[in-house]
């Protein structure tokens, strides 16, 4: 059972705070006005299969006279259909498993009121797969609010003014990098949004070319369109950039070595913040002469475990994170910060200089209770992970990913009593294996019990699922007479194999 290893996207994302005085700030709210209302109408042209290239003419001659802010709204869009595809897969993947789980709950329940509440429960999950699932029939695109719909509803409501209403609406424009292209001053890196680094007052400022309002075209002549064209220096707004003391070297060897970066400016709250994307190089090799790091994310803990080139076991810790799945939005990132800071000074403080993590998957293991959706909700796991990838990568650390296939299950019953590691610790230890190449051939006690004998070729890949499979259903039964938690792997496969339950 032999995986391949991949790497995570090669992506920091630095946070900045623009200052514009007010002449800048009119300006540039105008501008937003026209950006999203570009990217609003790219989104429905592609919903109604136009094409790109038609796309951008029609934004070119209705927008802005700039091919470049007309292909990025174009990009922008393109990225929100994206995203509305895969959370439509994630809502009917969601949808199936809380109907399942739903209806194992019937068959238990005997009370009249309970599964008449169950029952209803079923019905509205139904009717809403079936409205989903309709999109993925039709092989169409869901709509989506732009400005959010609690807000569409709160101003239906009368609570939200159609003045806040306008203004969540166009807030924000984006452009991508470009290594070949140059601003204003002739910084590389991006055509029109240029970010200058001044050593004299040891300062950065962002320039954004603001291209004029398109004329009418039957009043418009060859030489008002050539002028329309060009970029003139009063069409640039310059605004002071704040950058975080921690991000100032990255942004510094980005702009010195003229490589791309994408910029992404936000208004809220009265405030601009602006978003600086670009590449950090981890172009790294899994070098299987030096020790790797396995690391299994969970919402409550990060378990870290080492393994030397030969895949044996050299050292595991784990970093537990109670709150993060209590915690507001804002508490949640700095928690998530703090421990991802952990994470990669232990590492680094241990010389290692390659982790390994799994990829992410959207499949939601879901019940009927609020609670525990909240905690196994994958936003948790999503934040750990970017905020980890990029916290390794800021300390020369090359990351990896690898398939999650059986994990847990491999490190729990092959590892986790050799070794005295609790699950978590024993998947990353899996994790860390996998990256190295090495391969989870199962034990020959274990292919006793599920009857094959060793040394036929057996497909372990096949015989870890059967297993899988076997220690669910058996799961499934003992939880409901003892607490499993404290169940140890020999102690299972009693149950499993014995019937036990």
């Amino acid at each position: 059972m032999k995986f391949k290893t991949r790497k995570p996207a090669d992506t920091i994302t630095v946070p900045a705070r623009m200052y514009p005085d007010e002449a800048a700030e009119k300006k540039l709210v105008s501008f937003m006005r026209r950006f999203q209302a570009a990217k609003r109408t790219a989104y429905q042209a592609l919903r109604r299969g136009k094409k790109p290239e038609e796309i951008v003419k029609d934004l070119y001659r209705k927008f802005f006279p700039n091919a470049r802010w007309c292909q990025w709204a174009l990009e922008d869009a393109k990225a929100t259909c994206d995203a509305q595809k895969e959370q439509l897969k994630m809502h009917v993947s969601d949808l199936e498993g809380k109907i399942e789980k739903s209806e194992e709950k019937l068959k238990r329940t005997k009370n009249k009121l309970h599964r008449q509440g169950i029952l209803a429960r079923i019905a509205k999950l139904r009717a809403k797969l079936e409205y989903w699932k309709g999109f993925l029939e039709r092989d169409e695109v869901p709509p989506a609010v732009f400005g959010g719909k609690k807000n569409l509803l709160l101003l239906q409501e009368g609570k939200l003014s159609k003045e806040e209403w306008r203004e969540l609406r166009s807030n924000a424009f984006y452009s991508v990098g470009q290594a070949n292209q140059k601003g204003l001053e002739g910084q590389h890196g991006n055509a029109n949004t240029e970010i200058v680094y001044d050593e004299a007052t040891d300062s950065f400022r962002l320039n954004v070319y603001i291209p004029p309002e398109p004329e009418d075209k039957r009043a418009e002549g060859k030489e008002n369109r050539a002028k329309q064209r060009a970029r003139r220096d009063k069409d640039w707004v310059s605004v002071p950039l704040e950058i975080p003391a921690r991000y100032r070297n990255l942004l510094l060897c980005c702009l010195a070595g003229g490589g791309p970066y994408s910029v992404r400016v936000v208004r809220r709250d009265g405030r601009f913040d602006c978003f600086i994307s670009f590449s950090l190089g981890d172009t790294a090799e899994v070098d299987r002469t030096s020790p790797m790091a396995g690391m299994d994310l969970n919402p409550d803990v990060v378990a870290v475990t080492v393994v030397l080139p030969d895949g044996n076991f050299k050292v595991s810790r784990c970093f537990w994170c109670h709150d993060l799945v209590h915690a507001s939005h804002e508490k949640r990132e700095w928690i998530a910060g703090n421990l991802a800071k952990g994470v990669a000074d232990w590492l680094e403080s241990l010389g290692v200089k390659q982790v390994a993590l799994e990829e992410l998957s959207f499949a939601q293991d879901h019940d009927t209770n609020r609670a525990f959706n909240r905690i196994t909700h994958n936003f948790c796991v999503r934040l750990l992970f970017n905020r980890i990838v990029v916290a390794l990568r800021k300390r020369g650390i090359a990351v990896f990913t690898v398939p999650a296939h059986f994990t847990s299950l491999i490190g729990f019953f092959k590892y986790s009593e050799t070794y005295g590691l609790n699950t978590h610790q024993a998947a990353a230890l899996v994790i860390a294996r996998r990256a190295l190449g090495f391969k989870e051939k199962v034990p020959k006690t274990l292919l006793r019990l599920l009857g094959r004998p060793p040394g036929e070729g057996w497909a372990h890949g096949r015989l870890w699922g059967r297993l899988f499979g076997m220690f669910k259903a058996a799961r499934k039964k003992v939880s409901r007479y003892f607490s499993v938690k404290a169940f140890t792997p020999s102690a299972w496969l009693e149950h499993i194999f014995a019937g036990a339950g």
